[in-house]
């Protein structure tokens, strides 16, 4: 690297976010990393006649944001369109009018396709059904996604038009709701074109940046990975993404010799993705004891034991990272045991995604097996009094649920995503800062390094990324407040760096 800085920052608060309290004046780049961190004396010393000087103006400069779990190409479908966004209706009439006016807007047998509706931020918290969807649109195949994912509502025109084969556990057929892997089948009929795909990713790329984000751990289908790879040879892909992949390809993964951390410091082949349960919101998280407003279910794992067990120790050996999701108390623990008897070790830093409802015993477990907790800290809207969480599970394990405090006490690492509910970290961190449940609340700066280091850790990037220090990967967002002095939203994104160039605005 050479010895003098191609841009250097200075005149702010620099917070490299490596230990409690740490805070430097002034930051040097060159060849798209970290120069050095410093006073501001000690930096211009690096100063050379081609050297860019960026002047802070009193604004905060950070590692940028890592998303350690997001669904990014979902994201951008609804960016370009191709998703009928329901994410700010705040009823279900207007979610209904919504639909409405896409089926006006299209005509008659085009299809309708939504997503990020939530019934427990409506009047009626009441899920959407068949028959409402076939009245406002009879002519129309319609199917309308729930925030999680893990449920999803249809009309009968597209029942008749999608060949589906489910459980009555996974489909209602009076109501149209299919749930957890019913729905998802579903939805691979319904897939967007190559084309579609590369415009959401290059779309929802845009958005990261200017969230502040530099580098996203995806959760990705084989056309997802085939339309960034082609991004990435074009030279636009300016986030750095690590691919998690359903373990459904772990075959296909296997024959080819493929196996985490193939790729390069843009693009890189990262966990398999295994689903242990489902949503809370969907009453079919795995719960040791039944939901509260409905006794006769505790939820369902989507494996028994021993064939999550087997599964587990198979991707294990093949030489890929875990990234398991488990939300409620009964599958944590499925989970734990699964980790434990496919041998598995704090150097693999195996991830339990969500992560929400673990006992203290799963807690003393996971520390042992070394687990990432990758969590996610806008998941506290739905919790305190009167929430979905306290409606779904009682007011006892509401107020033990996403425990964030316990997770850093016990040592766990934590690493905090969105999982687009809603994309961006600054949202995620208001919403821990003011979380409902003391077991919740963390600092700002425990905050920011499980959004920044706590990601970078999660994808083995950590020598790379997650803080500011030399050597390191130039990536950096601008604040305009220090966030140690301010909450937000009293201060935003100003400007994103990646490698040392500006990607927003």
């Amino acid at each position: 690297m050479s010895r003098t800085a191609e841009r250097i920052f200075l005149g702010g608060a620099v917070l490299p976010l490596t230990e409690p309290g740490a805070q430097a004046e002034a930051l040097a780049v060159s060849a798209g990393r970290i120069l050095a961190v410093g006073s501001t004396e000690e930096v211009l010393r690096l100063r050379a006649a081609h050297t860019q000087i960026v002047d802070l103006k009193g604004r905060a400069l950070l590692p940028g944001f890592v998303d350690a779990h997001m669904h990014l190409v979902s994201h951008g479908l609804k960016e370009i369109g191709y998703y009928l966004d329901l994410s700010e209706a705040r009823s279900r009439e207007e979610a209904l009018e919504r639909v409405r006016e896409r089926v006006r807007e299209r005509g008659p047998g085009e299809w309708v396709l939504g997503r990020g509706w939530d019934e427990s931020r409506w009047p009626e918290n009441r899920y959407i059904t068949r028959d409402e969807l076939d009245e406002v649109a009879p002519y129309n195949p319609v199917t309308l996604v729930r925030v999680d994912g893990h449920i999803l509502v249809a009309n009968t025109q597209a029942f008749e038009l999608v060949a589906l084969e489910a459980t009555p556990e996974e489909f209602d057929a009076q109501t149209g709701l299919l749930r957890e892997r019913a729905a998802w089948a579903f939805l691979a009929e319904l897939r967007p074109s190559s084309g579609e795909i590369e415009e959401a990713i290059l779309a929802a790329q845009k958005r990261a940046h200017a969230l502040g984000i530099t580098c996203v751990h995806d959760v990705v289908t084989p056309e997802h990975v085939r339309a960034y790879l082609k991004l990435h040879k074009q030279g636009k892909l300016t986030l750095r993404v690590r691919l998690n992949v359903g373990v459904e390809h772990l075959d296909a993964l296997v024959e080819l010799g493929l196996g985490s951390e193939f790729g390069d410091d843009r693009l890189r082949l990262g966990a398999v993705k295994v689903f242990a349960d489902g949503s809370i919101g969907a009453r079919n998280a795995a719960l040791l004891e039944p939901y509260a407003d409905d006794p006769s279910t505790r939820g369902k794992l989507n494996y028994p034991q021993e064939e999550l067990n087997a599964l587990v120790k198979r991707a294990h050996e093949a030489g890929f990272q875990l990234m398991i999701h488990a939300i409620g108390d009964r599958a944590i623990g499925a989970v734990l045991t699964a980790l434990e008897r496919a041998g598995v070790t704090p150097e693999d830093r195996p991830r339990i995604e969500h992560f929400e409802l673990p006992t203290e015993e799963h807690l003393e477990r996971a520390a042992r097996l070394g687990v990432i907790a990758s969590m996610q800290p806008n998941f506290v809207q739905w919790s305190g009094p009167g929430s979905l969480y306290e409606e779904r599970l009682g007011p006892e394990r509401d107020r033990r649920i996403d425990p964030h405090r316990q997770v850093l006490e016990r040592e766990i690492p934590l690493a905090f995503g969105s999982d687009g509910m809603p994309f961006g970290p600054l949202y995620g961190i208001r919403c821990v800062l003011e979380a409902p449940q003391e077991p919740q609340r963390l600092t700002m700066e425990e905050a920011l390094r499980a959004y920044t280091w706590g990601g970078a850790y999660a994808g083995f990037q950590e020598g790379e990324l997650g803080t500011l220090e030399p050597g390191k990967r130039a990536d950096l967002v601008v604040l305009t407040e220090d966030p140690l002095r301010a909450l937000p939203p009293e201060y935003r994104v100003e400007r994103v760096y990646s490698a040392g160039e500006l990607v927003f605005p």
